[in-house]
């Protein structure tokens, strides 16, 4: 499984995606988006369709965990820690609402690498969800990808 390029950040970006009506939402997510992290939880716990929705409608996010949650003081890491939430820029740090609507799956390439500079992409389609590996220039099964990394 192959990493989009890193341009040396200190967080492992990643974009989260939907296709939806021949349409593609995503929103950028700033840290811990490695296989081993977002990709086990979205696997594990963002498998229900009206769940990935959610997620997406709250835009942006810093950082993802297994609960939506609620409204916290962006700063108050120990409090999303233990709730095991995820914490957006929009419902928890006040900033403009997030989210893009793209064309296809080769816009949201683009949109990950070059505004996003993300490592991973990770799409939601079909019931299913999909990483990009940049090894063979397509989307592979989520479950694959974390299994072949086990």
């Amino acid at each position: 499984m192959a990493k989009l390029k890193n341009k040396t950040n200190m967080a492992t970006r990643a974009t989260i995606a939907k296709l939806d009506n021949n349409r593609v939402k995503a929103i950028y997510l700033h840290s811990d988006g490695y296989l081993e992290h977002a990709g086990r939880v979205l696997d594990e716990h963002y498998k229900d369709e009206s769940k990935v929705d959610e997620l997406l409608a709250h835009g942006d996010a810093s950082s993802l965990n297994e609960n939506i949650g609620e409204k916290l003081p962006f700063n108050d890491y120990m409090s999303f820690h233990e709730n095991k939430q995820c914490r957006f820029y929009h419902r928890d740090r006040g900033e403009e609402l997030k989210i893009r609507t793209l064309k296809d799956d080769i816009e949201l390439i683009e949109f990950a690498k070059d505004s996003c500079d993300a490592e991973y992409i990770y799409m939601f389609a079909f019931g299913s969800w999909y990483v990009y590996d940049d090894n063979v220039s397509q989307f592979v099964e989520l479950e694959e990808a974390l299994y072949e990394k086990a």
